[in-house]
């Protein structure tokens, strides 16, 4: 585990300075020099002094003077405070707080890029610091990721003297980082509170993407042109930031928002997520997990052990801010058993060994509340799981509910309309059957009257046949009596009536039903009903995120698309499209993946998705000879992973993602100068970004 960073003391470092012990060296620059000390009391300080060969020189007294009075005005729970200083001493010295944490820049470097919520909450205390900053009347000057440093309670921004009131006008580049300064400053303007919301908008994107704002070929005067001429290079910033950050990297100074409208707009940014002000609650683990070895390196240095005078000499002349990190140091000597016949020790020592102790159990509480936290930030997040999937299964349910509710509705619109067809088709037989009893009864009469009743009734029975001839009037009374049978005959058998009186079955067929009122009934044909997966497909809308990706195998990790919060660690892939109803297509030139679904009711849901790459994730590669061939870039594979899918050899981590090079060069894939790793890297989201990747 990475840690602090403290060089060795030379023959010209002094061993004191005021009451402070120095324990060893923080930085270097051209004016002053930065000491780690410890006070008579266990408390760090970083102790900073002037570099000189012969004596301080009066305008070198002033200046200090002024800086320690400047410096002294800054009270902020987002600032490293003084804590005591002797402008007129042989040696003038300043010792201000020791805050144990690394940089943001040492963050990126080694953790990766945070989510968007962590970024916002880190923009907000570096902005709250420039809000008491700018009230005091000084301008940073410099704000930059190796000038904010990140224990768990906030950020806190350093300066070690870079920054200078407004009313004391100094224009240059000398004490500034090019990556991260303004367009007016590149150009030797003077610096103003709108020259450090500048900088601030540069530090974070380099957060959210893990580069500065600009393209960089390695060339410091091409850069320094690209600055002044505000030649911003934004690809890769996520939406969920994109106006906080554009609005701070306005080219014009008088369109760049006041540092207390930035803060406010951060701040808007987290209303509705869980109020805390621990990093442990927005960093990703990574971050926490190097913060911690942090801590626990500072207190023990309070407690007595760390580097001395012989510590080791690799800090970084360059930069009095610089990352801070140091090696294990040399272990203890044989441990000495106490016993009574020790009881003797003198005051200081037994003072010492309490205190180590005391030291000790302070260590062991701070774990303990570690773990207490970490256990109940996996409570929440188990409970939020548990929300989450409790509400997609309510939006089933109630997807499922409407669904048959629809068919119901559907089907008793089409039985009403079948009943009323079938009444006003029974009233029309009625209606005609009445119309031929009358016709009857008013026949004519006379000779061969009966035998025009039984024609009539014939006709009506079979209206397309050739009428009856009438009987004899001869045959005397034996015709009426066979005229009569056959208008009873005719009544009771309503051969008129002969479709109505069968009722319409769920088949089609037809059942006789005699002479009973007829009846009707309706069985829908049984429809398809879509599936919990049919219904998890159609929910998913454009611009969602998925946790399920590419499982190495040729299929996917989940059965149905498991929807996550796009700034969630695992959200894998963004829904470019969802297309559902229909059949869709994706754009494989821009990378898309085409997961299609065929439901229960022959319903197509296409979802075409793009993958979601972040530094820290692995994927898996084939081999090439002796070296890295094609990739699965769509395939999230676990990093410790000892096994492959057949037909690949290596799991490869993805170190950096970023735009394309305008030019068209390759990427530096370096983590830091004279890095010698070997990188691999692949252009992705179309042939507008890249990824940098080693094989672990």
């Amino acid at each position: 585990m990475s840690g602090m960073k403290i060089g060795r003391l030379s023959g010209d470092d002094p061993m004191s300075l005021g009451p402070y012990r120095i324990i060893g060296r923080l930085g270097s620059g051209g004016m002053g020099r930065i000491y780690l000390a410890r006070a008579a009391a266990p408390r760090l300080a970083a102790v900073k002094t002037l570099l000189a060969e012969g004596p301080v020189s009066d305008i070198d007294r002033r200046r200090f003077a002024r800086e320690v009075a400047l410096a002294q005005r800054v009270d902020s729970a987002f600032t490293a405070r003084v804590l005591d200083a002797d402008a007129g001493a042989g040696r003038p010295w300043m010792a201000i707080e020791y805050i144990p944490a690394p940089s943001l820049a040492e963050l990126v470097r080694t953790a990766g890029q945070p989510p968007a919520s962590a970024v916002r909450w880190i923009g907000a205390g570096v902005a709250a610091a420039l809000v008491t900053l700018h009230g005091e009347g000084i301008v940073h000057r410099d704000i930059k990721p190796a000038n904010v440093l990140l224990p768990l309670d906030g950020p806190r921004v350093i300066d070690f003297g870079i920054s200078h009131a407004g009313d004391i006008t100094r224009t240059g580049l000398t004490l500034g980082t090019i990556a991260f300064t303004s367009p007016e400053q590149a150009r030797g303007g003077l610096s103003t509170a709108a020259s450090d919301i500048y900088s601030l908008g540069s530090t974070l994107f380099h957060l959210a993407v893990g580069r500065p704002p600009y393209a960089d070929d390695g060339d410091a005067l091409r850069l320094l042109a690209r600055v002044s001429r505000g030649e911003l290079e934004l690809s890769g910033l996520p939406r969920e930031l994109d106006g906080l950050i554009r609005s701070c990297l306005a080219p014009a100074p008088g369109d760049r928002p006041q540092p207390a409208d930035v803060l406010a707009q951060f701040k808007s940014g987290l209303v509705g997520l869980p109020v805390s002000d621990s990093g442990s609650r927005w960093l990703p683990p990574r971050w926490t997990a190097l913060i911690e070895e942090y801590e626990r390196q500072g207190l023990a240095l309070r407690a007595g052990s760390g580097p001395g005078p012989h510590a080791h000499a690799d800090a970084d002349a360059d930069a009095p801010t610089a990352d801070q990190r140091t090696r294990p140091v040399a272990g203890p000597g044989p441990t000495r058993q106490y016993t009574r016949a020790h009881a003797g020790e003198s005051a200081a020592d037994r003072a010492a060994r309490e205190a180590r102790q005391a030291e000790e159990q302070a260590q062991e509480r701070e774990r303990e509340r570690a773990a207490q936290e970490r256990a109940a930030r996996e409570r929440e997040r188990a409970a939020r799981e548990h929300d989450r999937a409790e509400r997609e299964r309510a939006e089933r349910l109630a997807q499922r509910d409407r669904l048959a509710r629809d068919m119901a509705e559907m089907r008793a619109e089409q039985e009403l309309a079948a009943r009323e067809r079938a009444e006003r088709e029974r009233d029309e037989a009625r209606s005609r059957a009445r119309a031929t009893s009358a016709g009857n009864a008013t026949g004519p009469t006379g000779a061969g009257g009966t035998g025009g009743a039984a024609t009539g009734a014939t006709r009506a029975a079979t209206p397309a046949a050739t009428p009856t001839p009438a009987k004899n009037p001869s045959s005397g009374g034996g015709g009426w009596i066979l005229a009569f049978l056959a208008v009873v005959v005719l009544l009771i058998w309503q051969p008129w009536a002969s479709d109505d009186s069968n009722s319409v079955s769920s088949t089609g067929g037809y059942s006789n039903t005699g002479i009973s009122t007829p009846s009707y009934s309706y069985t829908p044909s049984s429809e398809p009903t879509p599936s919990d997966t049919d219904l998890a497909f159609r929910a998913v809308k454009t611009g969602d995120c998925v946790s399920s990706h590419d499982d190495g195998h040729g299929g996917w990790t989940d059965p149905a698309p498991r929807r996550v919060d796009c700034d969630a660690a695992d959200a894998y892939n963004r829904v470019a499209s969802a297309v559902s109803y229909t059949d869709g297509e994706c754009d494989a030139d821009a990378d898309e993946e085409t997961w299609t679904n065929v439901g229960e009711d022959d319903v197509v849901t296409t979802l075409c998705l793009t993958r979601k790459y972040a530094p820290g994730q692995c994927f898996i590669a084939e081999a090439d000879g002796d070296g890295i061939g094609a990739a699965s870039l769509q395939t999230v594979w676990g990093c410790g992973a000892d096994t492959v899918p057949e037909g690949y050899r290596y799991v490869m981590q993805i170190t950096r993602y970023e735009g394309k090079r305008p030019d068209g060069r390759a990427p530096d894939c370096r983590q830091y100068a004279g890095d010698l790793t070997r990188y691999t890297w692949w252009e992705v989201d179309g042939g507008t970004n890249v990824i940098c990747a080693n094989a672990v």
